[in-house]
């Protein structure tokens, strides 16, 4: 459609702050998994994904994540057909803001998650399964659309997809990603202060 990089949300400029966000959250995150493992257990089981699959391999899948998959969903789902619904939907009570902007979220993020049956059939994935799992996909399309709106960085989602994704977590735990992503949730809500204090 001839548009440039930054009209899909991929602004240089805007990187080394991702960045910086990004790391953050996986140090806060891996911070409070050893915390929470310490005080329950008096140790830190360290995740065996490292031993078993090797530290190339673990580093890889995020790798793999940042540059590719993530990277490429963030794209497509929310730097392109997000804004792209969002321009298409007018009139009556689409005039309103409010609910243009969540019928949009609602369209674009029900086909980030209608896209992933072809992998969840591939999977054996039943009928009964897909439904639940396409639920879920809405919500979390919904939550990086989010991240995206409310911070104004795409890069910053793509961060937090890769490492929700892989979460490259240090200690074992079932917590990585869910941790990460109440943590990303609450940076977000914050955001405007975060940036006025930066700015200020």
């Amino acid at each position: 459609g001839r548009l440039r990089p930054a009209e899909v949300g991929l602004i240089a400029a805007k990187l080394p702050e991702a960045i910086v966000v990004t790391v953050l959250l996986w140090i806060v995150t891996q911070a409070l998994l050893v915390t929470g493992a310490w005080l329950s257990m008096g140790e830190v089981p360290i995740n065996p994904r490292w031993a078993e699959r090797g530290v190339t391999v673990v580093i890889g899948a995020l790798l793999a994540q940042l540059f590719g998959n993530a990277l490429t969903e963030e794209i497509i789902y929310r730097g392109f057909l997000l804004p792209q619904t969002w321009l298409k939907l007018c009139g009556g009570l689409l005039a309103r803001p409010g609910w243009r902007l969540v019928l949009a979220v609602l369209i674009s993020q029900s086909i980030f998650a209608l896209s992933h049956i072809p992998n969840r059939i591939f999977n054996g994935m039943t009928s009964a399964e897909m439904i639940p799992d396409m639920v879920m996909l809405l919500v979390f399309g919904a939550y990086y659309a989010f991240l995206y709106l409310r911070m104004g960085n795409l890069f910053i989602a793509v961060g937090v997809h890769a490492l929700a994704n892989a979460p490259t977590s240090i200690v074992q735990s079932d917590l990585p990603t869910p941790l990460l992503m109440v943590l990303a949730l609450i940076v977000a809500l914050a955001w405007p202060k975060v940036r006025k204090g930066r700015e200020g």
